[in-house]
């Protein structure tokens, strides 16, 4: 049994992105690794790297405007030699910012992908989860508010409220009539 549901592999460029994906996913029960907190600091980081590959039930490779990053081009081609093995799934995340014609690596393109985008909208988080965890999302995610993880509105006293606003303004331009 994995101790992690999904390994972040992800471009240190992403960095903030990726951080907003992990609370998505984790608002919503999973166990994600990130290495910001899984590496502690003043430690060689190559060996808790294949453990967390190795602990997690899948593997999720997030690609924006950079592409791939050297170490995370590692944590691909690990991912992919366990894929093989055992039929863990790799799943390619197209994060905000990635262009529309992204040439993803050769072994990546023939599996489907998670598409962000165009922001964490409820039904694109519920897809990556149906590909994380094998269990396809139920007919309720529709009209949830694009934020990660709760469909709530935020309040100017919540710590990232200008992070959300300005992210549901950016997917959603319509509300900048509402507002």
């Amino acid at each position: 049994m994995p101790n992690f549901d999904v390994f972040l592999s992800h471009n240190s460029s992403d960095k903030l992105t990726v951080r907003k994906l992990k609370q998505a996913l984790t608002e919503r029960g999973l166990e994600c690794w990130l290495d910001e907190k899984q590496l502690r600091p003043g430690l060689p980081g190559q060996a808790p790297l294949e453990q967390g590959i190795q602990d997690s039930g899948s593997i999720a490779v997030c690609v924006a405007a950079d592409g791939l990053g050297p170490w995370e081009d590692e944590e691909m081609q690990a991912a992919l030699r366990l894929a093989v093995k055992d039929g863990r799934p790799i799943i390619p995340i197209l994060l905000p910012g990635a262009p529309p014609k992204l040439e993803l690596p050769l072994f990546l393109v023939n599996r489907t992908r998670g598409d962000l985008r165009g922001g964490f909208a409820p039904e694109d988080v519920a897809n990556l989860i149906w590909g994380v965890t094998g269990e396809q999302p139920g007919e309720d995610i529709g009209a949830a508010a694009d934020v990660p993880g709760s469909g709530k509105i935020p309040m100017p006293s919540d710590t990232l409220f200008l992070d959300e606003v300005f992210e549901l303004l950016h997917t959603h331009p319509t509300l900048i009539l509402l507002a």
